[in-house]
């Protein structure tokens, strides 16, 4: 049996039921409500932001490069993308824990699709195996289709991330 409690800014937070976070005995929170994307794996629900969990899209100032050779705003396509799966619909995200920055990490669904899996298997995020392995199927889908990011040229973002970081220090 779970517990909805409806907190002053309207979020709807769920105690109890079977689903267990990360943490022995803690019940995951949820969240609902409008959701917005800020990232192509970051959104926000009421202002509250949450990471999706297990996926890696592309940074700001991060380009790709299309089959053609053209370059290409990857970071903006992406978090486009995640736009246009949310569009005016009612996310609900289920938080499962949060990173070493304190930032909501979730699977976020939509009319009971989940955010995740859709950006991985249209290319325009990347499964973070290290973290999570449950978008490698849907990976492995769009990289054999040849979608998305897969159609071109891209740095994986923490490999991109890496060697910024390491450009910065020089």
């Amino acid at each position: 049996m779970a517990i909805l409690l409806i907190g002053s800014t309207g979020t709807v937070y769920a105690q109890g039921g079977t689903t267990k976070g990360k943490v022995a005995n803690t019940p995951n929170e949820t969240l609902k409500g409008q959701g917005v994307a800020v990232e192509g794996d970051t959104l926000t629900i009421k202002g509250a932001p949450v990471r999706l969990m297990g996926i890696d899209a592309p940074d700001v100032g991060q380009k790709c490069r299309n089959r053609y050779g053209h370059e290409l705003d990857c970071f903006r396509i992406a978090t486009a993308v995640l736009a246009s799966l949310i569009k005016d619909q009612e996310v609900t995200c289920t938080i499962a824990e949060r990173d070493r920055n304190g930032q909501q990490l979730g699977e976020c669904r939509v009319l009971g699709v989940d955010l995740g899996a859709a950006m991985v298997a249209r290319g325009w995020a990347f499964a973070y195996r290290s973290l999570s392995p449950a978008y490698a199927s849907s990976e492995a889908f769009a990289q054999s289709r040849r979608l998305g990011l897969w159609a071109g040229q891209v740095e994986k973002p923490w490999q991109w991330r890496s060697r910024q970081q390491r450009e910065q220090a020089r």
